[in-house]
Parts: C-alpha cells; structure tokens; sequence
C-alpha cells in the first residue's frame, strides 16, 4: 500500500496586509511539491484496517481496469451514529505504479453501491505521482478508485461542485505581463505542473515543484458572499496579478515588479456584491524563481485607507474539501500486492553544489501473508539495494527513479515498482530538529556498491567525503570552547577509587577511532576511482561528468594524499573512458603532467603528447592549448632540449595573453607568487602545490625565468621528495642556465643528493656552481659546505673526488 501524505505551503492566514505579503523565506522554506510523508499512525492503521476492495472483478461499465484502491472518508459521531463528514469534494493521492495514462482518463471512482461520482484528475507526475478529487455522494463513506487499463470510462457525471479554491501552476510561456489577456492565453496553452485545493490566495512560490523556476497560476473557485454590501480588493504580487470577479477585472498589478509591502491608498479596488456565489479566478505570472502571490479583501471599508485582511477560507467554503488515504492496492492479477511509504525525511547540502544528499525512509506496508515471509528486497533505482524489511536510504542527487519492492512468497517473486522523485524538502525553520547531519548519512553510504554508481553519483559520493574532511581540517568552535574551564587536582593514589576485593577491574573502555582529514580522502579517493580502474563500473557514456570526477580524485591522489602515481592511472582510465576528443587531450595532458614532473618518467611521454596535439587539433589558441603548450615545454626541458623549451613556453604564454588582460594577469601575477610562499611556509604543502600548477598554466614563461622552479623545487623538499628537486634543478638549467635562481636551485639539488646518500653528486653539483657562476651571493655558504662535506669524505676513509 503506497500512502503519502502531500502537504502544501501553509502559510498562516494573516490579519494585515504586510503580513501575507512580505513572509521571510529561508534556506530551505516556503511552499513545496510532493513532500512525501508518512501518515500519522492513527491515519496509518486505519488505513490498514479498510477491508478489501469488494469489486474483484475490475469491470465497471463497459471498462475494465488493472487496479483498485478502496479509501474511507473520515467519520464523524460514535458507534452506530457514526455518519461521514460532509465534504462535497475528496482529494486522494497515490502512486499508481505505471497505470494511469498521461491523459489521466483511465480512472473511475464508485461508492460502495457501484455507482461513479463525478471526478477530476488534478495532478499526475512527476513520476508515477496521482492525485485526484472526486465529489461525494450523500452518506456514502466508502469508495474504491479504479485505474488502468486501455480503456477510459464514458458518460461520467458531470462535475457541478462550486465549493473550495483551486490552485493550477503551469510551465512557464513568454507573454506580454501587462496583459490580462495574454497571460490567460499563455496559462490555458501552457504544460501543466499541478494542481490542488488551496485555503487562499497566499503563496510564496510554486507548491507544486521543488525547482525554482518561472511559472504561471491561477486559482479558480466562487466566492459565497453572505449579505450585500461593499467589499474592497487588493492583490500584491511579484510579478504580474490579475483578480477576476464573474469574468470582470476588479484590481490587478500588470507587469515585471517586487511585491507591495504597505497598502497604500488607491490600491484597494471596490465592488458591490450581492448574497451567493460569485466566480472568482486570480491569475499570476513569476517570470523568474522567485514569486509572491497574495489576495486580500476589506468588507464594507471605511475609509480610504485600507486595512484588509486575508481572504477568510470560509468564503471560498474550504471546510467542504476533505482528504482522504487511499488504501492498500489490488491488482487485477494479484489481490496480494507488495506495498510501501516513502517519507524524503531530509536532506544535506553539499558546499558549492545545488545538489544536496536526500535522505529517504521506506516502510514495507504490505498485506500481513507477505510480511511474514520476511524476505523483502529493495532496488532503490540509483544501484543500490537493500534486503531490510523498513530501509533508510540516501540518495546521492535529486531525480526520478524506479523504486521496486519484491518479496518472494512460496517460491513465487512478487514485485511493485515505482518512479519516485527525489529532491529536497522544502524546510522551514520551524522544522529544525529535522535538519539532518552529514555524519548520518556517512554511515549509509559507507556500504555502497560503487560499480553500480553512476559517473554523477560517483562525484556527489566523493564531495560529500571531501566535505567532511574539510570539516575535520576546520572545525567549527564549540561554544563550550569558548568558556574557559576550570582546573581539577589530579587524583592521588589515596584519593582514587580503589578496586573491590574480589572483583575484576573493569576493561578499560576501547579508545575511539580518531578521525582524519586524510581518513575521507582516502574514501573519496577510493570511491571515485571506480570509475576509471574497474571494468565492471557503471560510470561510462557521460564525458562532462568523468571530467570532472577525474580532475576532483586526481587532485586528491596528486596534491593530498601524494599518490601521484595513482593520479597517473586515474587520467589514464579516463582517457579511455571518455569519449570526446576536447577531453581525451585533456586526459593526455594531465597524464603527462603527472609522469614528467612527479614519476620523472619523461622519455614515455612524447607519444602520448602527440596525441593530445592530435586530439586538441589545430586550433592555436584556447586553455586546453595553452596547457598543451606548457606541458611540451615540461617535457623538453625533462628531456634537456632547452631551446624547444623556451619555444613551448613562449606559445603558451602567447596563447594564455590572448585570454587575460596585462592588468589582471600581472596582479595574478604577484598574488600566485605569495600564496605560494605563504603556504609553504605555513606548511600547506597541498595548497602550495595547487597555486603552482595554477601560476604555471597562467604565466608559462615564469618557467623560463626560475623562481616558479624554486618554488617548485622547495615543495617537493618539503615532501622529502629528492628525485623531483634534483629534476627541477636540471629542468632549470636546461631552459635557463642564466637564470637568476639557479644557483639556489643547485644548492637544493645538492642537499637532496645528501638526503638520498649521494654525496659524491652534492660535491659535484657544488664544484659545478662554483665553477660556473663564481659570481652568485651563495659562493662563501657553499665553500663552506663544500669543505665540510669532503671533510666527512676524507675522516670516512673515502677518497675525495678529483
């Protein structure tokens, strides 16, 4: 039995003007679609106890129809003198697993006695979404509502109701806002969204979407005016408003606009109306996300000034509108069928990201015989399964999926399926003890197949670890913190608790696991690789998505965690993966990258640069060029051909010009530079090495002139990576060797030849500095080193070099 409870915006009826017109929104508030809930548990069970639909056979007419839904109007008195309440409109929602067609005319509601009422579609989607109203028969509680089918039933009554107020949105259309006419045509020909019975014109975006989107509205229903006289009427809007009464434009507030705030005189419209019901429609264009629709009235004013009020729900006879559960489903197959509730009972934001993690919670409701057989299994439509009877679960981004429960039952499979759509709540800040943390979705996530993850879902997995260790780097004060604490005296040995005679001391509780930043990087690293280095990866046939899981995990492995050779496999999985030729050179490059400044695998390089030419194309100009360039004059100076070096790093700088203008590019300039530095120094070695690789791509020739290869060479020092430094400095001398820095270069390239037991190359080096450029401040440092090292040399027995 699939039961969701739809609420809609219920912003409170206001006394003043102001306060209906001018509501605080929040991050996660006003109005919402398809906020799917449980029921309360008296509405719940009994919805449990409505007995079995009594038409079994499923023919009504001259129709007949795949499924029924059996629901009961709440009753009113006690016992025997029990009698249904009296609504003249029902509104009931479902999932209809597939059966309703998207003209919404296979579906027919009967009373108990088989006779059909009158009935109205009012919404079907997104997904396998169904709501509908019917009008009641006189002292009927119980009906079944028929759907499916190939079949649409004929001569239904008509609907006469003129009870409640009835709110439609529809897609937005381009209309001219300061015509009546134009936004009616544009709303009649529009797509529709949905649609519900509402308690007043007071809204603060589309109810019946969760995006924020332009879209248009109209409220339709009769106003039931009791006595004669005067009432005056007032719209406030964002944008254009148009308030009709019996087809004639009483006030209305044309054009693109914010809302009024303040009622002001001339802005209350004055009709005589007489006793009975009088045809009201509101029509509303929001030509952008955010959107205010509110109507207010005065009776009989007094005075110029208004002073309205909120339409009151009474007038448009709202009471008359109940709502009803629709009970458990019987197929025309199956009289048993597996059934659930979903409630999305929350969500997590990720930072810089729109899309949030959804937490959802599912209840198996199925009939009593299944349940038994407790064997349920879940498939949740994004890959991931469960065999709990009642799972939690956390989607990784918002979207439709086929939701299937199945439950074997004397060797037979029965399953119910349903597309679900998943986004997040709409919250108010009233509802903030449901605000969910990201540590309990963690847990969930923890035990995800990642092969069955998509490329999207994949990323989404890898930010929300990458967040969570963005916390654990900076955590947040705690506001006990902040109080300062006051010293206890050890405990001394008399002062301690003893331990009973005869009793065993009690086993210290087990320390608890500390937890790191690099603990989640090493997750984030380990989920998003799937999809590049395992075969069996579902992560394939999105080129915009692998991108940029690729660069976000192959920072992580390259920067983070120092696995640049992990972050070589994870470009080199990509490159096969991906598709387009624009991202395959961008593969390439980053590979590259990778093999000749941190594996110092130089000579393997030059084919697949080749093919990042081939795949880039003859362009010229643009970043992926520009980097292209770049990494070509790496390899050149890697290889010691510095000439083509100097060539490469001249055409990229060439090409990174044409893209930036001289002012910015020279504040970037000095602005990578001390970032650089700064973090070295703070040892943000991660940072560090990102704003050099950043520096590099902007300004290609700083390469030429060496503090970038200083830095560079400083970082790797940093990391006790000795070969790189050494690598550096060669690339260094090979493109410059008149560079201002390259006897600073040398002289780490010697301390790292100490640091990995080849002191024979550090005296070389230093000879070869002193030799060469006898004029560098840094030749006393160096004599002095240079002596003390072949000191060691001569007191260690070792012949000194000639």
């Amino acid at each position: 039995m699939i039961l969701i409870t739809i609420y809609h915006n219920r912003l409170s009826n206001c006394v003043q003007y102001v306060a209906f017109v001018s509501q605080r929104r929040f991050r996660m508030s006003s109005a919402y679609f398809c906020r799917l809930d449980f029921l309360t548990v008296g509405s719940l069970c009994a919805a449990l106890l409505i007995p079995a639909a009594h038409a079994q056979t499923f023919r009504q007419g001259e129709v007949t129809f795949n499924a029924v839904r059996p629901l009961t109007i709440e009753q009113e008195g006690e016992g025997d003198q029990q009698t249904p309440k009296e609504y003249s409109v029902v509104v009931t929602e479902f999932f209809h697993h597939g059966e309703i067609n998207p003209e919404g005319g296979n579906v027919l509601v009967v009373t108990a006695k088989n006779e059909p009422v009158a009935t109205r579609v009012l919404q079907l989607g997104p997904g396998d979404y169904c709501r509908l109203a019917f009008q009641t028969a006189e002292r009927q509680p119980r009906y079944d509502v028929f759907y499916g089918g190939e079949q649409s039933p004929q001569d239904l009554p008509p609907w006469t109701n003129q009870d409640g107020l009835l709110l439609e949105t529809r897609k937005y259309k381009y209309c001219n806002p300061n015509s009546l006419e134009a936004v009616r045509e544009a709303f009649e020909s529009a797509t529709p969204i949905g649609s519900d019975y509402v308690d007043g014109v007071h809204h603060s975006r589309n109810p019946f979407s969760l995006k924020a989107e332009p879209f248009l509205s109209r409220y339709s229903g009769h106003l039931h005016i009791a006595s004669a006289g005067t009432y005056g009427f007032l719209t406030s809007s964002r944008d254009a408003s148009f308030l009709l009464i019996d087809d004639q434009l009483v006030i209305s507030a044309p054009g693109l606009h914010g809302p009024e705030h303040r009622a002001k005189r001339g802005t209350r419209k004055d009709v005589q109306l007489k006793p009975g019901a009088h045809k009201f429609d509101y029509y509303h264009l929001a030509a952008g996300p955010d959107a205010i629709m509110a109507a207010a009235w005065e009776v009989n004013p007094l005075e110029d000034k208004p002073k309205p009020a909120a339409i009151p729900p009474a007038a448009f006879r709202a009471e008359r509108i109940g709502k009803a559960s629709a009970g458990a489903v019987a197929l025309r197959t199956l009289k048993s069928a597996p059934d659930y509730v979903v409630a999305i009972a929350g969500d997590v934001p990720l930072p810089d990201n729109p899309e949030p993690l959804i937490g959802v919670s599912f209840r198996n409701t199925s009939a009593a015989s299944l349940l038994a057989a407790n064997n349920a299994y879940w498939d949740f439509g994004d890959g991931q399964t469960s065999d709990q009877l009642h799972p939690d679960h956390v989607y990784l981004r918002p979207g439709l999926y086929k939701v299937s429960l199945t439950i074997r039952r004397l060797g037979r499979e029965l399953t119910m399926s349903n597309r679900i759509y998943i986004d997040r709540p709409f919250l108010t800040r009233h509802d903030e003890k449901k605000f969910h943390k990201l540590d309990d979705y963690l847990t969930v996530l923890d035990g995800y197949n990642l092969t069955a993850l998509d490329a999207a879902s994949l990323r989404q997995l890898v930010e929300a670890y990458t967040f969570k260790a963005a916390g654990l780097e900076n955590p947040e004060p705690k506001e006990e913190d902040a109080q300062p604490q006051e010293e206890k005296p050890a405990e001394t040995a008399e002062q301690a608790p003893a331990t009973p005679r005869g009793r065993t001391p009690a086993k210290p509780e087990p320390e608890p696991v500390v937890e790191t930043p690099n603990m989640y990087y090493e997750k984030a690293l380990a989920a998003g690789k799937v999809a590049f280095l395992d075969a069996n990866s579902r992560a394939i046939g999105d080129d915009e998505e692998l991108l940029k899981l690729a660069r976000i995990i192959s920072a992580i492995a390259r920067n983070r965690l120092v696995q640049s050779d992990l972050a070589f496999e994870i470009w080199e999985g990509a490159s096969r993966r991906i598709r387009s030729t624009e991202g395959k050179a961008e593969c390439y490059i980053e590979a590259a990258d990778i093999a000749i400044n941190d594996l110092l695998r130089p000579a393997t390089m030059k084919a697949v640069l080749e093919a990042a030419d081939r795949n880039v194309g003859n362009t010229g100009s643009g970043a992926l060029a520009a980097r292209l360039a770049c990494i070509w004059g790496d390899y050149y100076a890697a290889t010691g051909d510095g000439d083509a070096a100097r060539k490469a790093y001249l055409r990229a700088e060439q090409i990174a010009v044409e893209q930036g203008r001289y002012i910015e590019r020279t504040a970037w300039r000095g602005a990578h530079s001390r970032s650089v530095e700064a973090f070295l120094h703070g040892k943000k070695y991660h940072r560090a090495v990102e704003q050099i690789r950043l520096w590099q791509t902007a300004f290609p020739t700083e390469r030429i002139d060496g503090f970038l290869t200083i830095m560079y060479a400083r970082y790797w020092a940093a990391l006790e990576k000795w070969g790189q430094v050494v690598a550096q400095a060669e690339q260094l001398q090979a493109v410059n060797p008149d560079s201002p820095y390259v006897d600073q270069a040398l002289v780490l390239a010697a301390e790292a030849d100490v640091k990995r037991n080849r002191p024979d190359r550090a005296i070389a080096t230093l000879r070869s500095l002193l030799n060469d450029y006898p004029g560098s401040p840094l030749v006393p440092e160096i004599k002095k080193t240079l002596a003390e090292m072949e000191a060691g040399q001569t007191d260690s027995g070792e012949k000194k070099n000639p």
